[in-house]
């Protein structure tokens, strides 16, 4: 008579135990990671905003159309952004503008309402060169240099906001 003796395969407790704490520490290192990965991605939102913010007021003072006389003082078609005579001698007054996530603008920094994003226009002089010139017969232009910035929140100032960014745009417009 032959005796066999068979085992069944399985693990020890010891096993399990290892599996469950290898386990529970990557899915700890996992949880982790959620937090920076949620700020990311609402910086990435904030960012994307921004950004759509500034195009928006680059193509409106871009679309501005020219003056007559050429290089009079004038304001922007969509939101209203006053654009100084060209040369511009001095840097005048930045231009604020208060956005909401919605797309609604203000002026007025005191009014009531959820202001996210705060937009800073700042024109820079060009006074070494005359309004317009002839040039080969032609009239040559005097481009208007605009600094724009979007900072957010709002409601606090600039050097203090969580984020910002910055465009630098020539009109060749006057």
């Amino acid at each position: 008579m032959k005796t066999s003796t068979s085992r069944t395969a399985a693990f020890s407790l010891v096993e399990v135990a290892i599996a469950i704490a290898i386990t529970s520490f990557c899915l700890i290192a996992l949880l982790g990671l959620l937090p920076v990965g949620l700020k990311t991605n609402e910086a990435s939102i904030e960012q994307t905003a921004a950004n759509g913010i500034l195009s928006e007021i680059a193509a409106d003072l871009r679309a501005t159309p020219s003056t007559v006389p050429f290089g009079a003082a004038t304001t922007s078609q969509q939101f209203s952004i006053p654009i100084p005579a060209n040369p511009v001698n001095t840097s005048p007054p930045s231009t604020k503008l208060l956005f909401n996530s919605v797309g609604q603008i203000s002026t007025d920094s005191t009014a009531m309402g959820p202001w996210t994003y705060l937009v800073t226009i700042t024109y820079l002089p060009n006074a070494l060169a005359a309004p317009y010139k002839l040039v080969n017969g032609e009239r040559a232009t005097t481009a208007t240099y605009v600094e724009l910035q979007v900072s957010w929140p709002a409601s606090v100032a600039v050097a203090n906001a969580l984020g910002s960014v910055q465009m630098f745009i020539a009109l060749d417009r006057n």
